[in-house]
């Protein structure tokens, strides 16, 4: 037998309910959009989300690919970072630091990371070809 139950946000006495794509929130779900970057370069950073003034940016899926340019035996290193401007190699914040092998895919699902207001991502790898795509939205 169910127990019903009820949870509320302490903050806004809000209700949680479960949404369309059945999760659970107490706020309207976002639709997430895509952005696609190929890290073609070593070491040459890329802008893959770019920033918006007064606005903050949610990422809520991340998705790698290698292609077959990358070494057989040296996974290349994929770095994904905030920073102040588009295609800057100064990162503010990484988001992530992960290896990519030859023709092979990461995919990063139900995450939720912020950036500062106006920041853009960006990224850079240490061996070429690596596909990026980044899924999230943008909130004031």
């Amino acid at each position: 037998m169910a127990t019903p139950v009820i949870i509320v946000d302490p903050e806004t006495g809000r209700e949680a309910r479960v949404h369309d794509s059945r999760g659970l929130s107490i706020a309207d779900p976002k639709i997430s959009e895509s952005f696609n970057a190929t890290l073609g370069t070593d070491d040459t950073a890329v802008e893959i989300v770019p920033g918006k003034n007064g606005v903050a940016f949610y990422v809520t899926a991340i998705l790698l690919t290698g292609n077959n340019n990358i070494s057989a035996t040296v996974d290349a290193t994929v770095d994904i970072y905030t920073s102040t401007t588009s295609a800057s190699a100064t990162a503010e914040t990484t988001l992530i630091q992960v290896p990519i092998a030859r023709s092979a895919q990461t995919v990063l699902t139900n995450i939720f990371l912020g950036t500062e207001e106006g920041y853009f991502i960006n990224g850079k790898t240490s061996d070429d070809d690596v596909f990026v795509t980044i899924f999230g939205f943008y909130k004031d």
